[in-house]
């Protein structure tokens, strides 16, 4: 008799924790969101602190930029290192600004913190990226960087970013695509 009670205990168990993985998975599901987003680096907003000022190469381990660019939606610029993308030519969806630390240790060229300020109906929603990065022009190596936060509609925020080196702009900076792999941390 007890080993018939222990038996349909441990199935009722593993039915309760069974219906309990699937709705968390279902819950998962309706917080998970693909998308893409594509970034103009705006080169006239460069700003270089470096190790070594009077260095050939353009980055030293240790050299510290910041820049800004526009944020379109994705398949907006074409891919191309021939320089002739216009990012004032086209209005983007929000600022994307990088804070680049220089690791310079091929194929890594950085560790990077991006942030992706979208306005949606006059509220800013940010969504912060942390990770290694590779840009070394046509060579540049896809890399996956982390969601680390945001703000406003993306408050919670985590996840996954694929970014792709694309091409250049007239501002002599790269163009980017960023596959968002967003998965929003249920309330």
């Amino acid at each position: 008799m007890k080993k018939l009670q222990f038996v349909l205990f441990a199935l009722g168990l593993t039915g309760i924790i069974s219906i309990g993985v699937i709705q968390a998975e279902v819950v998962q599901a309706r917080t998970k969101k693909t998308f893409t987003l594509d970034v103009a680096c705006d080169g006239r907003t460069a700003a270089v602190n470096q190790v070594d000022p009077d260095a050939t190469t353009p980055f030293l381990r240790g050299d510290v930029a910041v820049v800004n660019g526009n944020i379109y939606p994705g398949d907006t610029i074409p891919a191309g290192f021939d320089g002739t993308f216009d990012p004032d030519a086209v209005a983007g969806i929000g600022t994307w600004r990088c804070l680049f630390a220089s690791l310079d240790e091929p194929p890594l060229s950085g560790a990077v913190t991006y942030y992706f300020s979208l306005d949606q109906n006059s509220e800013e929603s940010m969504i912060m990226v942390q990770g290694l990065n590779s840009h070394r022009g046509p060579a540049s190596v896809p890399r996956i960087l982390a969601i680390v936060g945001g703000t406003g509609k993306f408050v919670g925020a985590t996840g996954e970013v694929r970014e792709e080196v694309i091409g250049t702009n007239t501002t002599g900076c790269f163009n980017f695509r960023y596959h968002i792999k967003l998965r929003k941390a249920p309330k």
